[in-house]
């Protein structure tokens, strides 16, 4: 199975999530490809953990990783690029803090922020259902903290009542279930928590 994850390297939160596409989905991800087609229609179990969205739709709190990542999952259905770029942070590295997205960096108008704008976008395409809720129901089961870290697997995810990798095998062409995996990273910065990273893989 090869894997492709976000780069730890990235200067900034909108510096990782632009490599999405580009890196990792072609043949996986319907929003990456203009020639993506629904085949798959996939029910998965429900987690044990959830979190309610707010009258706004915005799901979660960054007081726990439930929290953020439905935050996060929630900003991507809803097409949501500058609020999912808020709950996101490139991890410490070696000389180098962890650095959270701001607003400024997230709803700047550069070339790479609006290559984030784009990639959101093409998420978005991939990770809502056909007819999604307004707001979606975004639950995220509960999953082991170790040193302000944790991972969330897609099939911990769901989005009315759907998996979300059952929703990217919905709007996938040419790909198994047991080939695709989908790996939400998130972690503690300044006692909040953020998303750190995505990891797609494709057996």
């Amino acid at each position: 199975m090869s894997e492709v994850g976000m780069s730890r390297s990235k200067k900034n939160a909108v510096g990782w999530v632009v490599s999405i596409c580009v890196m990792a989905a072609g043949p996986v991800l319907a929003g990456c490809s203009a020639d993506s087609t629904n085949t798959k229609d996939t029910k998965g179990s429900t987690p044990t953990a959830i979190t309610t969205p707010s009258p706004k739709g915005q799901s979660g709190d960054q007081s726990t990783v439930q929290g953020v990542v439905a935050k996060w999952v929630t900003a991507v259905v809803e097409d949501r690029p500058k609020d999912a770029c808020l709950v996101m942070a490139t991890p410490a590295t070696d000389g180098s803090p962890a650095k959270p997205g701001t607003a400024a960096m997230c709803g700047g108008k550069g070339p790479e922020a609006q290559q984030m704008v784009d990639q959101i976008h093409r998420m978005h395409a991939s990770f809502a259902p056909d007819q999604p809720k307004n707001p979606p129901t975004v639950k995220v089961a509960e999953v082991p903290v170790a040193g302000k870290k944790a991972t969330v697997d897609g099939k911990q995810i769901t989005v009315d009542g759907q998996t979300l990798k059952a929703i990217v095998l919905s709007h996938s062409t040419g790909v198994e279930e047991n080939q695709v995996g989908i790996r939400i990273e998130a972690g503690v910065v300044e006692g909040r928590w953020y998303v750190t990273n995505l990891g797609l893989s494709v057996g």
